[in-house]
């Protein structure tokens, strides 16, 4: 077979057989298909998109490209194992909170995170802001850590899921994300190779979102929720909003602390935190196969317990130190790594009036200027860029006193570069505003 040829036919619309895609997804692992072979066949399938068989194809040749994690009986009677999967945002967070919370009610979470996409940020490079912490474990550790304190963050081995790792970063640099079946092919083939007995799907819309409309994240979450449980795992999906930011922060190292804040007990981000609770919940119910409302509730109210009594805290920090993070700075006995050599400007409306709506793509773009996220495969992330104290839709903002948000720069000009965009992702007039605008979870699907 000639690489260009299956190229030509994508482009062409033509259905690709399953030879070709191995073809394709096997030359690429080994090295054989170039990187300017592969994106442009990324984006034929970004204008032609995939049929559902060639999209099950793709997946299937992605999770056989490398190996996979394959728990014993005896691992399996310890516990059952499960995740969750977000299709990513501007200030989403919820991982960090999540996972502790389902090791504290006995699951296992073997966690195998991303790094930023396009305008959103990765739940890998959080992490990593936390000086000393790892997410590079291998295979063996990454398993043994699951099993001995019940949950692990780790990023892609080289013989995980190889063929995902390499069109991931492709994606990112060649503004591919938003194919449906790129997505659904990136997102299962890791989720399904975790080997996992229930899985939540976080499925964004909204302007900061890849999917745009509801209706498009509707599609994506059947889509994946399609091939889940046709491989035999449970899959739920919610639909939530990305028409504003989550939570007080967006940034790496803002985002951490304020997750930490959170497992402190402090409700200063009551979005961040109520979705964290509601996905966990419904891990808990959907991995004990509990559809009844009481048990869902019961299940909430300890959880709430659980972040507001340290528990959950405690958890993420013996996982974060296992995995190499400074414990001082984990534990804000040293604070000095937070600021990370930047400055706080205020960003204020040119008038008075209620937050109608945000352009949340903007500003991630806005954070991946100041240098918060890759515009090249390689470039390095500033961890201390952001963005903090949101004013969220529906709020009243002062235009001298009271802030839309706090730019947090490396540099004067850095902020000046970014400031007139940062103002005009933000609708400021006296009109009223529809409170549905901030409902986080739109529906299950």
């Amino acid at each position: 077979m000639i690489p260009q040829e299956i190229i030509r036919s994508k482009r062409n619309g033509q259905v690709l057989s399953k030879a070709e895609i191995d073809f394709f997804i096997s030359g690429m692992t080994a090295g054989n298909i170039p990187d300017y072979q592969v994106s442009a066949w990324l984006m034929a399938i970004y204008f032609q998109g995939m049929s559902s068989v060639e999209t099950s194809y793709l997946l299937n040749a992605m999770i056989e490209s490398g190996t996979r994690y394959k728990w014993d009986a005896t691992q399996r009677n310890s516990g059952l194992f499960v995740d969750k999967h977000s299709t990513g945002g501007v200030g989403d967070k919820t991982s960090l909170i999540i996972l502790p919370l389902l090791v504290a009610e006995g699951l296992h979470v073997p966690m195998i995170a991303g790094r930023g996409l396009g305008h959103t940020g990765g739940t890998l490079d959080k992490l990593e802001a936390v000086p000393g912490m790892s997410t590079q474990l291998s295979a063996a550790k990454f398993a043994d850590q699951v099993m001995k304190f019940g949950g692990a963050f780790g990023a892609q081995t080289q013989d995980f899921v190889p063929a995902d790792k390499k069109l991931y970063a492709l994606r990112d640099v060649t503004s591919t994300v938003e194919s449906i079946p790129l997505i659904v092919a990136s997102i299962m083939s890791k989720k399904l190779g975790e080997g996992l007995d229930a899985l939540v799907l976080d499925v964004k819309y909204g302007s900061g979102s890849f999917m745009g409309t509801l209706a498009k994240a509707k599609e994506l979450g059947n889509a994946m929720k399609a091939v889940g449980r046709a491989a035999g795992c449970s899959v739920d999906v919610a639909l939530t909003s990305m028409e504003q930011p989550l939570g007080k922060t967006a940034g790496h190292t803002l985002e951490v602390l304020e997750c930490i804040e959170i497992m402190q007990g402090k409700k200063l981000a009551n979005d961040t935190r109520e979705l964290s609770l509601q996905l966990a919940a419904r891990i808990v119910s959907l991995a004990h196969k509990q559809d009844d409302p009481v048990y869902l509730q019961k299940t909430l109210a300890q959880m709430e317990q659980n972040l507001d009594n340290g528990t959950a805290l405690e958890i993420f920090h013996k996982i974060l130190i296992e995995q190499g993070a400074d414990a001082d700075c984990l534990m804000l006995k040293k604070t000095d790594w937070i600021a990370s050599g930047t400055q706080k400007y205020p960003i204020y409306a040119n008038q008075p009036g209620k937050v109608q709506a945000i352009d949340t793509r903007s500003l991630g773009l806005s954070l991946l200027e100041l240098g918060g996220g890759r515009k090249k495969t390689d470039d390095l992330i500033h961890p201390g860029v952001g963005f903090s104290d949101f004013l969220k839709i529906g709020e009243d903002s002062d235009s001298s006193l009271k802030p839309l948000c706090f730019v947090h720069a490396a540099s004067k000009s850095d902020f000046e570069k970014v400031k007139a965009s940062v103002q005009a992702a933000f609708v400021v007039n006296d009109q009223a505003v529809d409170p549905q605008s901030s409902i986080l979870i739109h529906s299950w699907v």
